[in-house]
């Protein structure tokens, strides 16, 4: 017979790894996401593509997630969130194994193009999983660890694509989602997602499995309770719209992740080789995008420390400005040396060191809260269609975003997109004190209720 210690000891396992698994997603989003920062410079030196060819790299996988994400945000409703995100596993393989074997550009856009396919399936189906198997008291820290996973995914992709070769690299990332895919295979899907399909019986064996006991008829029961009240609501399309507190949970989630990408993170990812090339300084380009990389992953390890502390919208408030600041400080470095204003050797370090404490205070709002709120405020009825638009308008601003910064620094001079990001970094620092609810340890019903504006 187990003990009392062994019996807690079960229960935290069952649930680290119901937790664990999905991560592995983000782990390789990552990988492939930052891919195209190492990737690039070979592509054009040893493959002969112009550094037009190469510009759509970073491009075709939004353009593709906003194609596939009213597909996949429909799966998810209806097949459940466990068999997409086994799907996304199986598009990041066939991803990696086209590059593995590509000796055309075009190959390399069918890669990237089942890249942001994969991208599609983990946005609609991820948060989700999180939120609805975690409690309240932990669902942060969870919800933290897939920025992680995504972060180490970086910071990897930028260590392995740097020292060996496009095919190489891609043998080497290729076992991680078939990795995911098998241990994956294993874990029940949401009970949310059976109680909602009225399969009662197995919602109850996924909680069981899930919190790693067999009373759990209250929680059970509660949650019944909870998703039929939710599905009582309407959830028609047009409700998204119609009905006040699911237009309010629409914008927090479009607007925040827009902050998240007008932030100019994705673009600072993707193109940090450049950027440090522009730079100058006596780090390679290589070296300084893999430190950078690398304390955005360390940072997010305590981030979720920071935002329990002083919840979602302080946090949010808090990384804004940090972000805006060190931004604002990096494009007058670079308009001083665009334009030859002073002699800029003797801090040559700075811009590795502006990017490095911007991964800092990006990490502990910014990196984390916009995916969090993903995942915890739409209703069960509207969450379909909300996940759907919020994708397609997150797909959308990153398009925009890598584009405006890639033309602001080949038109105007680095010193432009990082001033026009710090400024937009300003901005959302003031609308997120509007904005951003406060959902830190509320129950999905009780974020429901504070939607209406009823007292929780």
């Amino acid at each position: 017979m187990l003990d009392g210690v062994d019996i807690v000891k079960q229960k935290k396992d069952m649930l680290q790894q119901s937790n664990d698994c999905p991560q592995l997603v983000a782990l390789f989003t990552g990988m492939i996401y930052a891919y195209a920062s190492p990737a690039i410079p070979k592509l054009v030196s040893e493959y002969g593509f112009t550094i037009e060819d190469a510009s759509y790299f970073p491009i075709i996988p939004p353009i593709a997630m906003l194609i596939a994400t009213p597909i996949f945000c429909k799966l998810t409703d209806r097949n459940g969130r466990k068999y997409t995100l086994l799907t996304a596993g199986v598009f990041h393989a066939i991803s990696w194994v086209v590059i593995a074997f590509a000796d055309a550009i075009y190959l390399f856009y069918i890669s990237r193009m089942f890249f942001g396919i994969s991208d599609a399936c983990m946005f609609a189906a991820l948060p989700t999983y999180i939120a609805e198997v975690t409690t309240p008291k932990i669902r942060s820290s969870y919800g933290n660890i897939m920025v992680i996973s995504s972060l180490i995914g970086q910071f990897l992709s930028n260590c392995i694509g740097y020292y060996v070769s496009i095919q190489s690299a891609a043998f080497i990332m290729l076992p991680f989602p078939i990795l995911f895919v098998i241990t994956f295979a294993f874990m029940p899907d949401t009970p949310y997602y059976f109680l909602k399909s009225g399969k009662a019986e197995q919602a109850m064996k996924s909680l069981q499995k899930l919190r790693g006991c067999e009373d759990v008829k209250t929680e059970l029961l509660r949650l019944n309770l909870d998703v039929q009240r939710q599905l009582s609501e309407s959830g028609k399309f047009k409700d998204l719209f119609l009905i006040k507190s699911n237009r309010k949970a629409l914008a927090i989630a479009s607007v925040s992740r827009s902050f998240q990408q007008y932030s100019g993170s994705g673009s600072l990812v993707v193109y940090a080789q450049y950027i440090f090339n522009e730079a100058g300084g006596s780090i390679s380009s290589g070296a300084g995008a893999m430190i950078v990389s690398g304390i955005f992953a360390f940072v997010n390890l305590f981030a979720n420390v920071i935002c329990d502390k002083l919840g979602r919208r302080k946090s949010m408030i808090f990384s804004c400005l940090g972000c805006a600041i060190i931004l604002l400080a990096e494009a007058t470095y670079f308009y001083v040396q665009a334009f030859d204003v002073l002699n800029l050797s003797f801090i040559n370090w700075f811009p590795i060191l502006g990017l490095a404490s911007y991964a800092v205070t990006f990490c502990i709002g910014l990196g984390v809260i916009p995916t969090l709120l993903l995942g915890e405020i739409f209703s069960t009825s509207i969450r379909q269609h909300g996940t759907m638009v919020s994708n397609i308008i997150f797909g959308a601003n990153i398009c925009v975003a890598l584009k405006l910064f890639q033309l602001l620094m080949s038109t105007y001079g680095m010193w432009v997109p990082f001033l026009v990001f710090g400024l937009c970094c300003l901005v959302s620092a003031f609308c997120s004190y509007f904005i951003i609810p406060e959902t830190k340890g509320k129950t999905l019903e009780e974020i429901q209720q504070i939607l209406k504006g009823n007292k929780v």
